[in-house]
């Protein structure tokens, strides 16, 4: 989980946000089921597109890639439903780490919320593994809610700094100069927002002091 940046809402949402939200809290009121033109609005075209493009086409959870994510409520809509189509609360998530958020909603102890807060201020990647910040109640809640060391996880992201580790034993064996220099370049790309688990890769980079 990295720091991410909330972009500007699409045109469609600044149109249609409020009165989207009306007539969704209506049919609510109204009880029985709400039509799904009304109730899955959120996942407009264009908001999933713009919603892609500030998440690098990753999970904001676990920084997998998405082909086919889904575009999510960071707060469920079950519990603040006024906020159905609020440009803040929309996000993509990867269908694991959604069906593990489930409708988690606690004032108190929220989940991490990546697009306001700072992920490494709650979380530590040692390794494949995600662990919270000694103490950190907020990151060992979201770590086990969202199962972010599920197996899965664990190996994908293994496999990710097992692909780094020839170019940084490379990097550490080369003397001072152009080709050394040109290395660094290569492996700091691998940290970019827009790589695959990015914050793995930099704590690696870190402990092996490339940054």
């Amino acid at each position: 989980m990295i720091r991410l940046r909330k972009g500007n809402p699409p045109a469609i949402l600044v149109e249609k946000a409020a009165e989207w939200t009306a007539e969704y809290l209506a049919a609510l009121v109204a009880g029985g089921e709400i039509p799904e033109t009304v109730r899955r609005r959120y996942r407009h075209e264009d908001v999933k597109a713009a919603i892609r493009e500030e998440s690098h086409s990753k999970c904001i959870y676990c920084e997998s890639p998405v082909d086919f994510g889904q575009t999510d409520h960071i707060l469920p809509v079950s519990k603040c439903p006024h906020l159905v189509v609020d440009w803040d609360n929309l996000a993509l998530v990867c269908t694991e780490c959604n069906t593990h958020k489930k409708d988690y909603h606690d004032t108190s102890l929220p989940l991490i919320n990546p697009y306001v807060e700072d992920p490494a201020d709650f979380l530590i990647f040692l390794g494949p593994l995600v662990m919270a910040v000694a103490g950190n109640q907020r990151g060992q809640t979201t770590q086990r809610q969202i199962k972010l060391n599920r197996p899965a996880l664990l190996e994908r992201r293994q496999r990710r700094l097992e692909w780094l580790e020839p170019l940084l034993h490379q990097w550490a064996s080369q003397p001072p100069g152009t080709l050394k220099d040109l290395l660094k370049e290569t492996i700091l790309e691998e940290a970019r927002d827009d790589k695959e688990y990015a914050a793995t890769v930099r704590a690696c980079l870190a402990t092996a002091k490339v940054v």
